[in-house]
């Protein structure tokens, strides 16, 4: 990231956009590859918008992840001094790290969440989105997000983990407020403090709760965390509290849109939710549709560890670079009619995930989750119908998600 000089910058990141930035998306595909963008009116970085370009940058080894300290620059230089502890805690997360901690930390992770550990979450995830649907009475108006999409993550992500679910309004409040911070490009010092804050809380919460389950250790991914080895390599007491923060974060925030997204897409689509209902078999592919025409991810970053050039275009080492992943999952040059919403679509090579060594270590589960929550709804509830023509989308340009989304059901 750098003060802007030139060229002229692109906006991208205003309210209009965030309501729908679709529109906005097909523009600049059609205007080139590369533009630059403006971020609060201070700062602009370089971001990629197609496909191919996206998934490049994702998986190129010039290019780092360790960008902790870049989520400070929005803030006054006066301040920034403040949040040193909050970049230190975002940079104990896999996702900001790099080879060879990123790989170390990724081989111990997988065994806690491979795919047969998933898989026999199902009953668990099945009967939370039961007692969640016998909570909604039939011919009422319902706020799905608060009522059921928040509540679904929240609890099979602290039974995973093996934390009480009275904590839901704890985690939520928390969860909200990193969101908030890492989803803006232009943070200000009170999204600051807020997340800095909330990853104190949970730090602290989870310090306590390791050492809790090291006395006395049972099924859940805590005590496998803790149990877990490989080549004579362990996590750290920080590696340990960071990653079940970071569990809880992602396990929550970006699951929850996932499912509000998907749900608000097929009261859109009326046709195909009917197809849906009759045929239960489409609802991995339609999981994945979901994924790509409302991706819960709309960018993730990179900085520059030496000068490169991009699409014609040199960047220099130390710039922000953003692969703006709801625009790829949007290119018409991956996509047979992008902007339509096809339960069905073959060879959906969406970057909703991510790509490369960074692609989502949490997305068998996101996926379990999403396919039992939605084709569950949908089948106990075959009529409901959107309550308003206006939904509420969630202030965070990174993180596109429903922050109410009231139905008759």
């Amino acid at each position: 990231m750098s003060k802007l000089s030139a060229p002229q910058r692109k906006v991208v990141f205003n309210d209009d956009v965030l309501q729908d930035p679709y529109p906005t998306y097909a523009r600049l595909h059609e205007e080139g590859p590369v533009h630059y963008v403006d971020v609060g009116g201070k700062w602009a970085v370089w971001a990629v918008f197609r496909h191919s370009e996206c998934s490049a940058i994702a998986k190129d080894q010039r290019l780092s992840a360790k960008r902790a300290n870049q989520l400070l620059l929005s803030l006054p230089i006066s301040r920034q001094a403040e949040f040193k502890e909050l970049a230190r805690y975002f940079s104990l997360w896999m996702i900001f790290m790099d080879p060879p901690e990123h790989t170390r930390l990724r081989k111990l992770l997988n065994k806690g969440l491979s795919p047969a550990a998933v898989e026999n979450l199902r009953p668990q995830a099945e009967a939370i989105v039961a007692r969640m649907l016998d909570r909604l009475k039939p011919g009422s108006e319902v706020e799905l997000m608060s009522e059921f999409a928040h509540r679904i993550p929240v609890q099979i992500i602290s039974g995973l983990l093996g934390v009480p679910d009275a904590l839901y309004d704890t985690f939520v409040k928390a969860s909200d407020a990193i969101a908030t911070f890492r989803g803006n490009p232009g943070r200000s010092v009170e999204d600051a403090r807020a997340a800095q804050d909330a990853l104190v809380e949970l730090t602290a919460f989870f310090r306590k709760t390791v050492a809790e389950r090291r006395r006395n250790k049972g099924s859940d991914l805590i005590s496998l965390l803790i149990d877990i080895e490989e080549g004579g390599e362990v996590l750290t007491e920080e590696e340990l509290y960071a990653q079940c923060v970071s569990f809880l974060f992602a396990g929550h925030e970006t699951t929850r849109n996932l499912i509000g997204n998907g749900i608000y897409s097929l009261l859109r689509y009326p046709e195909q939710m009917a197809e849906l209902r009759s045929k239960p078999e489409m609802i991995r592919s339609a999981v994945e549709e979901f994924l790509r025409f409302e991706s819960p991810v709309q960018f993730t970053a990179r900085v520059l560890k030496e000068d490169i050039e991009v699409c014609g275009q040199r960047i220099p080492k130390g710039w922000t670079i953003l692969c703006m992943l709801g625009a790829a999952n949007r290119d018409p040059r991956q996509f047979d009619q992008p902007n339509e919403l096809n339960l069905s679509r073959r060879n959906n090579q969406h970057l909703a995930f991510g790509a490369g060594i960074h692609f989502c270590i949490g997305a068998q589960l996101a996926r379990l989750e999403g396919q039992i929550a939605i084709q569950s709804l949908i089948q106990r509830f075959p009529q409901m119908k959107l309550a308003t023509t206006r939904p509420q989308w969630a202030s965070t340009f990174g993180l596109r998600g429903l922050t109410a989304l009231p139905i008759n059901i």
